[in-house]
């Protein structure tokens, strides 16, 4: 079990740069899962808009979006933190494609329709974490926001 998340993490010599776009995968969600369930719920809306999101972001069937989600769950569990797939994500990732991940953690986050105190939590953790602008955060929360608001 851990050479298969050494192998995950680290990659193997032939196949690099697939290993890291399979990587870049599994850290983005489990950064969506890690906002889909800040409040200790996984509700089928937020479930949904996981799916939904990684579809739209990867162009995946439901089943390998299934089969990450299940990986991403196991990757997740064996690191203490989400500063793994934080650092992933802040070296191979542009800031422009960082705000898309950050405004799909929103999009997570506010599926529901609430925002609650434990989301906003991990929200604020991970542009912290992402390295991104504060002022950035805030405009992709609002947005997002009204958008779910219909503003």
């Amino acid at each position: 079990m851990l050479g298969m998340f050494k192998k995950l993490f680290e990659g193997s010599g032939s196949n690099k740069g697939e290993d890291k776009a399979e990587r870049l995968r599994t850290a983005t969600c489990v950064l969506l899962l890690e906002a889909a369930t800040a409040d200790e719920t996984f509700s089928e809306v937020e479930q949904k808009k996981v799916v939904e999101i990684l579809k739209s972001r990867f162009v995946m069937t439901d089943e390998v979006v299934k089969e990450l989600i299940d990986e991403s769950r196991s990757a997740r569990r064996n690191e203490a933190d989400i500063w793994y797939f934080t650092n992933l994500i802040n070296q191979n990732m542009s800031n422009e494609e960082k705000y898309d991940l950050m405004r799909e953690v929103w999009e997570v986050i506010y599926s529901d329709g609430t925002l609650g105190e434990f989301e906003n939590y991990v929200a604020q953790k991970v542009y912290r974490m992402l390295n991104i602008d504060h002022s950035k955060f805030i405009e992709l929360k609002l947005r997002v926001r009204n958008e779910v608001r219909g503003s």
